[in-house]
């Protein structure tokens, strides 16, 4: 179905495109820039990297920055290259987390909470880069936003009740179902470990989440200049999270199609011609998705081979 969707958009897009003039705007963007941007984009895949380190950290498993950082972008490749997609990329990312953790509940957690804390992140970034720029926004990128919002809140609450999954798992030992009483006590622990961060331990994933965004922003920054567009700091944030919270929906490959509509109508209200935009979209599917799957790739090739080498 999603191969369905990212070949009907693309194929509806070329239709109304003069692919000729989009190919003409991506040739002038030199290929330094596009270095330039994956670097930038690696140093936000880094900070994201030590979240995930200290999140497993807090659940009592070492986790250095770099074993992070290869894991994240193994999910990529994975996700990118093998069938199942985005699946695929999960299931790996779930496998790895665990292995180093020595069970399921701490990879999901650490999953779970990455997710909510980049997901805040972007939201926040995006409703502060949206309030910051004057031009003329769709209305519609706001709600994206503002339910993004909403869902966060909604996904912070298992943390708040840790205490209470705690307290059913009791109840139900009393009543005979031993094996519902240990995978309980497990998440309750598990909720809890995540929940009693110490308040300056919970800044800092905050500040390291939000912090993440300037790379990202910046990367987006970077190819709208190779392109010759003249997109402001504030108004390419705003576009980067909606992009992003739309594209992250299990409804394309990668989120091709859906980022490349949706980045036509977003950039329409600051005068971007359609062909530049789609130019635009491909660039950044280029660094952003292909770029940062191939690093991975690369360092899962080492992970396989060093040791080989060294037996």
């Amino acid at each position: 179905m999603r191969i369905v969707v990212a070949v009907a958009v693309l194929g509806y897009l070329v239709t109304r495109i003069d692919v000729a003039h989009v190919w003409t705007s991506m040739r002038v963007a030199p290929p330094a820039a596009l270095v330039e941007a994956l670097a930038v984009w690696m140093v936000g895949w880094w900070i994201v990297s030590y979240r995930l380190g200290l999140l497993m950290q807090a659940q009592g498993v070492p986790m250095g920055t770099f074993e992070a950082f290869e894991i994240n972008l193994a999910t990529l490749f994975y996700a990118l290259f093998l069938p199942g997609g985005s699946l695929t990329g999960i299931a790996v990312r779930l496998y790895r987390l665990s292995r180093a953790g020595g069970r399921y509940a701490t990879g999901l957690l650490a999953m779970a909470s990455d997710r909510v804390a980049a997901t805040a992140a972007i939201t926040l970034v995006g409703l502060g880069c949206w309030a910051l720029d004057p031009g003329d926004k769709p209305r519609t990128a706001l709600a994206v936003l503002v339910v993004t919002a909403g869902a966060v809140i909604a996904a912070i609450a298992p943390f708040a009740v840790a205490d209470h999954l705690r307290r059913a798992a009791r109840l139900l030992r009393t009543r005979g179902l031993d094996w519902v009483y240990a995978g309980l006590r497990r998440t309750g622990r598990a909720f809890e470990a995540i929940a009693e961060l110490p308040a300056r331990r919970l800044a800092l994933l905050l500040f390291l989440s939000c912090l993440s965004q300037v790379p990202g922003i910046l990367a987006f920054v970077i190819l709208a200049r190779a392109l010759g567009l003249s997109l402001s700091f504030v108004t390419l944030g705003w576009v980067r999270s909606v992009t992003l919270i739309v594209t992250s929906l299990p409804i394309s490959i990668a989120g091709l199609g859906v980022r490349e509509g949706l980045l036509l109508l977003l950039l329409r209200p600051y005068g971007v011609p359609d062909h530049d935009a789609l130019a635009f979209s491909l660039l950044v599917f280029t660094v952003t998705i292909a770029g940062s799957g191939l690093v991975g790739g690369v360092l899962e090739a080492f992970r396989w081979l060093v040791p080989r080498a060294a037996t």
